[in-house]
């Protein structure tokens, strides 16, 4: 396929904003999850998509497979191999794009990405890809945020500020249907999926706007380039309410909790 540069590029500056390890911190449950759920072999050859500082690469490292791990920035690469190296294991980094993978066909038994790869702009093209990349009997390992998660809200309200450019095919938050996986990777795959929750634990509402306004890109590049510079007190007036509407008290602390769905796929064996 042929990649639209200007929006390649527009998404590769915003991912690259802001401190994203404290983030990666937040959804490391969830890789933790996932690489549990998978359980990958040693010598399993793993792609991990939309590895930001590689929770997930990390993981399947320290159980001995061979991780490669791609990214649409190498912003967070150096976090990435300072963590591989404090926990003696390696893995090759690579930047790319999740709708053009750089890499042979079936190349790896395992794919998987964890928040990442629903934000590609064609969704046909990113689940050929991986198609293309695994191997008959392979699996695909995911975290994709629901339709009706915290995130969800959250990236409903930037978008009305800032409608997405020409290109952008597909709603990320599809993703999170298994329906919707089931058709999208077609009918060489079986698909299960199960709902989880990752908890972020805020006091308030106000202290979780805060830090994504801080640390995450998307967020940090609405700030600096919304017009006029006042609209940003209306954006951000917006998200505090509606992650009130999510915030509660429970047996895990205070905060907010944000839904997302686990999935495992298979492909199924050349006959």
């Amino acid at each position: 396929m042929s990649i639209d540069q200007n929006i390649q590029e527009i998404n590769r500056t915003m991912w690259s904003y802001g401190e994203y390890r404290h983030v990666a911190d937040l959804l490391r449950p969830g890789a933790v999850e996932l690489v549990g759920r998978l359980a990958p072999a040693p010598g399993t050859a793993h792609l991990d998509v939309a590895t930001g500082n590689g929770n997930v690469a990390l993981l399947s490292a320290l159980r001995g497979c061979r991780v490669t791990g791609l990214d649409l920035t190498d912003e967070f690469f150096p976090d990435a191999r300072e963590r591989f190296a404090e926990a003696g294991v390696e893995v090759e980094l690579h930047r790319g794009d999740a709708q053009e993978l750089p890499f042979e066909d079936i190349s790896f038994d395992l794919v998987t990405s964890t928040y990442g790869i629903q934000f590609a702009p064609d969704h046909a093209a990113a689940g050929g890809e991986i198609d293309r990349v695994l191997r008959p009997g392979g699996r695909i390992g995911m975290c994709n945020w629901t339709a009706r998660s915290w995130t969800a809200h959250f990236q409903a309200i930037l978008s009305s500020y800032f409608p997405s450019p020409n290109g952008h095919q597909g709603q990320p938050m599809l993703w999170g249907s298994p329906d919707y996986l089931a058709e999208l990777l077609g009918p060489g795959f079986t698909v299960t999926a199960e709902r989880r929750e990752l908890f972020y634990p805020f006091d308030a509402a106000e202290d979780l706007v805060a830090f994504f306004e801080n640390c995450f890109g998307p967020c940090i590049a609405a700030r600096n380039t919304i017009s006029p510079a006042s609209r940003w007190k209306e954006l951000r007036a917006e998200m505090v309410e509606m992650t009130e509407g999510f915030h509660t008290t429970d047996e895990r602390g205070t905060g907010v909790p944000v839904e997302y769905l686990l999935v495992v796929a298979e492909k199924r064996a050349a006959r």
